[in-house]
């Protein structure tokens, strides 16, 4: 089985698991509290639609956009559009984030259309090659709808972690203010229902986590497929903005997922890291709570495909 196959394969029984444990999940929570179960999932496709809604306005409240014929970065309008037309897939607006740090992702949907925001610091370190293979990684992204499959999965998680931080602060509330032990009994109870629903979005979130790891993965494939050999300019990108990593502060609050996890490096010299994460030795748990595969795995991967393009 080659590489695209198995990890198609490896994606399926991930999206799979997570669609089934979500469902028992929503299932046990509507049966334990009486609530009809078709109501549900009337609440959640409500709920998925107006996330689905607002978000391609939340993520790019900080961008601007390029149109064709731009002065400045008209050439990065034919840039993407040149990738998408060549992944036979719809052209994306594209944008020019404001955020201080290297970083490319695709956002949107239908009716606001497909999006690929850029950042000026990955624009400042990355050749023209390199932001092509970021580029097309991101463009994976829109051709796999993995913005669509994302937001749907990750729904169910995102609801139960807020009822669930509803609760344990209600919960705290109610024993810190009690007046009777009535208050003491509903504050014990809710901090109960509020620590049982955190361990089970917890354990749904892993499964997401798993499957985002994944489409992660497919999205570098589809990079490679676009570039070949030349594919290993995504890797050396990799490099460069973990290196450029090291002296940004990302607020955890901005909602914006970075092209690669932050992580402590000793390295100032890309090449330097890129050699590290090709002989590293990496744990199977090592990435089992971050949104992308470890960066030596990734490293590791690309280097892997590649190669069958060099013979």
């Amino acid at each position: 089985m080659n590489g695209s196959a198995s990890l198609k394969l490896k994606m399926f029984v991930a999206g799979a698991l997570t669609i089934m444990a979500e469902a028992f999940v929503v299932y046990f929570i509507a049966s334990f509290f009486n609530f009809p179960i078709y109501l549900a999932f009337i609440f959640l496709a409500l709920f998925w639609l107006f996330q689905w809604l607002i978000a391609p306005y939340a993520i790019g409240r900080n961008s601007v956009e390029v149109k064709e014929g731009d002065i400045e970065y008209g050439w990065l309008y034919n840039m993407v559009r040149d990738i998408a037309r060549e992944s036979r897939t719809q052209v994306p607006r594209v944008y020019i984030s404001n955020e201080p740090f290297p970083n490319a992702f695709a956002f949107g949907n239908f009716i606001t259309g497909k999006r690929i925001a850029i950042t000026r610091p990955l624009l400042e370190i990355l050749n023209d090659d390199e932001l092509m293979a970021v580029i097309g990684h991101e463009v994976g992204h829109i051709k796999h709808l993995d913005v669509e499959i994302g937001t749907a999965l990750g729904l169910i998680p995102a609801v139960l972690g807020f009822i669930s931080n509803l609760l344990l602060n209600l919960g705290w509330a109610f024993l810190i203010f009690a007046g009777s032990e009535a208050d003491l009994i509903a504050g014990l109870i809710m901090l109960s229902i509020g620590g049982v629903i955190f361990i089970i979005t917890f354990i749904l979130q892993i499964f997401v986590l798993w499957l985002n790891r994944l489409r992660e993965s497919f999205a570098d494939l589809h990079s490679i497929t676009l570039f070949k050999e030349k594919a290993i300019n995504l890797a050396t990108a990799l490099a460069k903005i973990q290196v450029y990593m090291q002296n940004v502060s990302i607020d955890p609050f901005r909602g914006i997922v970075v092209t690669l996890p932050p992580m402590k490096i000793k390295e100032k010299n890309p090449n330097e890291l890129l050699e590290r994460w090709l002989n590293e030795k990496v744990s199977p748990l090592s990435d089992i709570l971050m949104t992308h595969p470890h960066p030596a795995k990734r490293i590791q991967a690309i280097f892997k495909s590649v190669k069958q393009y060099e013979l």
